[in-house]
């Protein structure tokens, strides 16, 4: 297998039962279907999720705003193999949104919310491996990487955030497992079939891990062009040439101990400035060999900020491409990795099998005074310029439970509150944020 995921790792399927091994019979019935010389694979997925959001919405912070929102998504996967040495894949995806009192004209260029019966997915996959060195991965496609902070497909989201029109070359030696691709992410509009890919847009990327070793060690180059001089900077209006390098080691160490570092840098032009910023993570979480099996993580996020709007030098992390699926900057989804201090402390446990509980707090604070508070997609909420509103973004807290019954249906939970600091208070109206969901996911 290569580095690039198609599909999200399943969690430790739970103890078989009378009604698991059905349930698994009636599935089995659709995967290794032989089909003359082919063999046929079918799987999916229907999720349902509640949401209603309390002080904030899908856009962004809004202190006296709420919403609610019914979110439906199926997906559905056919695989077509030949054999170890050929794979057609097809996803097609229906997600729709219920009750909100958003509709995708308030989206500009892609909705999070909605995105009726599309291909998400259609690529042919000549996989490395099995004695092949290399190997090619062709059409739209889902890539993700690593702990998806830096690649990921943000699938927690209706639509999906990334995928990819993409050709890939794949790489499989014995001590390195790396993939080269050119590609541009898609779009997502219920009122376009199928989604198109952005325009005047081209990413290179070069992943590779680096295997034999004791952990797990990633390297990546990225680069990104965007063309059409939409780019603004401080010096002026123009194209986007961005040069990104880092690296990403994680391991388990004493049965106990769990470690990982992100370093990300990244060099180039953003409209008529020089590029020049990072981005770091740095995590340590222990397990107790006890009942329940409680974990106690902590963790420190930095992504940088611009020190000087009228420099001509844009010091502004971008995140890459990070996913949003593990909830990376706290549940309500109002902070990115830009400009941005995260310390955070993490505690889960597991009652019984099956049953886990998730509880987080996060302390956020600006790492540049005059750049922006950025959410999501980086866009910029509020700024201060001259820099005399501090730094303090504010405090998060954060619990969940997720509960898996048989093999194909997992139940979740969970409540966030956000308390705004007095970065927020000295920029606009401020109050916390409440949100609430509630979902379920049926797998087959």
């Amino acid at each position: 297998m290569g580095l690039a995921s198609a599909t999200p790792a399943r969690a430790e399927d739970p103890p078989a039962s009378s009604w698991t091994e059905a349930q698994d019979e009636f599935w089995g019935h659709l995967q290794d279907v032989p089909f003359g010389p082919l063999t046929l694979d079918v799987r999916g997925q229907l999720r349902l999720r509640y949401e209603y959001d309390d002080g904030f919405t899908v856009k962004g912070y809004e202190p006296d705003g709420h919403d609610q929102v019914l979110l439906e998504r199926v997906r559905l996967d056919l695989s077509l193999r030949a054999g170890e040495d050929l794979r057609v894949v097809l996803q097609f995806q229906d997600a729709h949104a219920f009750l909100t009192r958003f509709e995708d004209g308030d989206f500009a260029g892609s909705s999070p919310l909605e995105d009726a019966f599309d291909v998400r997915q259609f690529y042919i996959d000549l996989p490395a491996g099995e004695g092949r060195l290399v190997g090619l991965r062709l059409g739209r496609q889902q890539i993700s990487y690593g702990d998806q902070r830096v690649f990921g497909p943000g699938s927690w989201g209706n639509t999906g955030r990334y995928a990819w029109d993409a050709a890939m070359v794949r790489l499989d030696t014995e001590w390195l497992d790396a993939d080269l691709w050119v590609g541009r992410y898609l779009r997502y509009q219920s009122d376009v079939w199928p989604d198109r890919a952005v325009d005047d847009f081209f990413t290179f990327v070069g992943y590779a891990q680096i295997r034999n070793l004791p952990l797990r060690l990633d390297t990546f180059y990225v680069f990104k062009y965007a063309g059409g001089r939409g780019t603004a900077g401080e010096s002026g209006a123009g194209n986007l040439l961005s040069h990104t390098v880092g690296v990403q080691a994680e391991g388990q160490f004493l049965d106990l101990l769990d470690a990982g570092v992100t370093a990300v840098v990244q060099a180039g032009t953003h409209g008529r400035d020089a590029l020049r910023a990072f981005g770091a993570n740095g995590k340590l979480g222990v397990t107790f060999p006890v009942p329940w099996a409680p974990r106690l993580g902590a963790q420190y996020t930095w992504g940088s900020g611009d020190a000087d709007p009228h420099d001509g030098v844009h010091g502004t992390f971008d995140g890459v491409f990070g996913g949003r699926d593990i909830f990376f900057y706290g549940y309500t989804n109002l902070f990115f990795w830009a400009n941005l201090h995260d310390a955070e402390v993490d505690l889960s446990f597991q009652p019984w099998h099956g049953l886990a509980l998730h509880v987080e707090y996060h302390h956020f604070r600006l790492d540049q005074a005059t750049d922006a508070w950025y959410t999501t997609g980086l866009k910029a909420y509020r700024r201060d310029p001259a820099g005399r509103s501090g730094t303090n973004l504010g405090d998060e807290l954060d619990a969940r439970v997720v509960c898996t019954l048989w093999n194909h249906l997992e139940l979740m939970a969970g409540y966030g509150r956000y308390f705004p600091g007095t970065f927020v208070e000295r920029t606009g109206a401020a109050a916390p944020a409440n949100w609430y969901f509630a979902q379920a996911a049926y797998s087959w």
